[in-house]
């Protein structure tokens, strides 16, 4: 009898080692799910913010004595690659923008090929700037987000709309000119959306295309883009999501 009650005592352990496991795989997955679902506007996305300094000076290059395209031509002389230089104000995010054949070059390659973690940012290597700017195009740049006050990451900031309150405005500029982009959409999404799509077989494809991006923002921007618009796409990683995307989009307003 002895062994019999000691038999049932030990399945009645293991049933109950069993039923604790189970609930901790449960539970588990259920964390792994709700860290990689894809947050709605207005919900915290779990990235401690602020990025950098917030109380910069939000200067434009003209009141800065700079010239954009001045500096993009002296890159572009040692760098071929070097086409564009982009500027936030307000931000650490001032820098050339390479562009290659492929967008594998500056992933993880430097200006001048060396490996390294961070790359370079680049322009996706669909986008001519010669023909795209000023015409309904969306020119698409890359740059990592470092998780410091580098590369991309400080866009990260515009998560909050008290950021962008402050930093409507980015400056981009060629070889040539120098132009200014108002932003109007911002979001978080995963490499299921092609936020990246840079070819429009005719005008009501690219109209339906801003009307996604521009109804996936985090908050109303109040800045309308219509399909005679050129846009800017400024592209880094959310680690908060998995295969996330942290997105700021841009309307050609004027040129200098």
């Amino acid at each position: 009898m002895s062994w019999e009650k000691n038999k049932k005592t030990i399945i009645i352990l293991i049933i109950i080692v069993i039923i604790a496991l189970i609930g901790l795989v449960v539970f588990g997955l259920n964390m792994m799910l709700n860290n990689h679902k894809l947050e709605e506007p207005g919900e915290e996305l779990g990235y401690d913010i602020p990025i950098g300094n917030l109380d910069a000076e939000v200067s434009f290059s003209s009141a800065l004595g700079r010239d954009l395209a001045g500096e993009i031509r002296a890159v572009n002389a040692t760098y071929s690659d070097a086409k564009m230089w982009l500027k936030v104000p307000g931000t650490t995010i001032d820098t050339p923008i390479f562009q290659s054949t492929d967008n594998t070059r500056y992933y993880r390659n430097d200006r001048d090929n060396n490996k390294t973690k961070w790359g370079e940012a680049y322009l996706d290597y669909r986008c001519d700037i010669e023909e795209d700017i000023g015409k309904p195009s969306n020119l698409v740049i890359y740059g990592h987000n470092t998780e410091t006050d580098t590369h991309f990451t400080p866009l990260l900031n515009y998560k909050k709309q008290e950021f962008y309150d402050k930093h409507k405005y980015i400056e981009l500029a060629t070889v040539n000119k120098t132009y200014r982009f108002e932003i109007f959409s911002v979001y978080v999404t995963d490499t299921s959306f092609y936020y990246i799509d840079t070819n429009f077989n005719n005008t009501s494809e690219y109209a339906n295309f801003l009307k996604s991006i521009k109804n996936k923002s985090r908050y109303d921007t109040t800045v309308q883009v219509n399909e005679s618009d050129t846009i800017l796409t400024l592209s880094t990683c959310d680690y908060s999501v998995k295969d996330g995307r942290f997105v700021v989009q841009a309307k050609l307003v004027n040129e200098k």
